[in-house]
């Protein structure tokens, strides 16, 4: 099914989410602490990461920073409402998802099952590697380089460019991107769209352009630079 690490300093928050993941037949460790946290995640094998943002010692953007340079395990924040700030910055530092506080089990649930689901699907496509200039899009590796750099993409990132590259130059529209990447209760979730696709161009560098946002419509990976 998948080992779930949950870091979260609340015990009764703990409890709730062990107890509803254990239920499904997941595998859960729990840290309350970035100290445990940091162990934890070396010591045993992690599927996806729960993160609370406020903790003691270090704090969960850190956390997500050190669990970052890495590795790619899918993470998701727990954050407040007064959060926000420490939400964009968890995000940035490579989060893949969020969930705010006070959060219903059934989404919370229904998150990690589309990004366990996700990563032990096979990538449908005839076509294992894709190459755009210096950009190399490796399909069967789940890489993506430009020249020999590693751009150390999250899940989240990566199904979002493997996807337009699967529909090279075609347009794909806003709902069949956001189930395909997050799942079927997604749709309509535009907002995800802009926040995700905004930092995978920043990391794309000079090859952010092939990305085009179609008004309307959706997304399109061009496979020329532009002149």
């Amino acid at each position: 099914m998948g080992n779930i690490l949950i870091i979260e300093d609340d015990p009764s928050i703990r409890k709730l989410v062990r107890v509803n993941l254990v239920k499904r037949g997941y595998t859960v460790s729990e840290a309350e602490d970035s100290h445990q946290a940091l162990a934890l995640f070396q010591e045993v094998p992690v599927d996806l990461v729960l993160l609370d943002l406020v903790l003691p010692g270090l704090s969960g953007v850190d956390i997500c920073t050190w669990i970052r340079a890495r590795s790619d395990v899918p993470i998701i924040v727990l954050s407040a409402i007064l959060e926000e700030d420490l939400k964009v910055a968890a995000l940035d530092a490579g989060a893949d998802d969020y969930v705010t506080k006070p959060f219903g089990q059934e989404e919370l649930l229904a998150r990690v099952r589309a990004f366990l689901r996700r990563n032990y699907l096979p990538t449908k496509t005839s076509q294992e590697i894709i190459r755009i200039g210096e950009l190399t899009i490796d399909l069967e590796a789940r890489r993506v380089y430009i020249g020999e750099n590693d751009l150390h993409l999250t899940h989240t990132e990566y199904a979002l460019l493997s996807e337009l590259a699967q529909h090279l130059d075609g347009i794909v529209e806003h709902d069949e991107l956001l189930t395909r990447v997050w799942g079927p209760d997604y749709r309509g979730s535009n907002h995800y769209l802009h926040t995700y696709l905004g930092r995978l161009r920043k990391k794309l560098g000079e090859y952010g352009e092939l990305l085009e946002t179609v008004p309307g419509m959706g997304y399109n990976l061009h496979s020329k630079r532009k002149q």
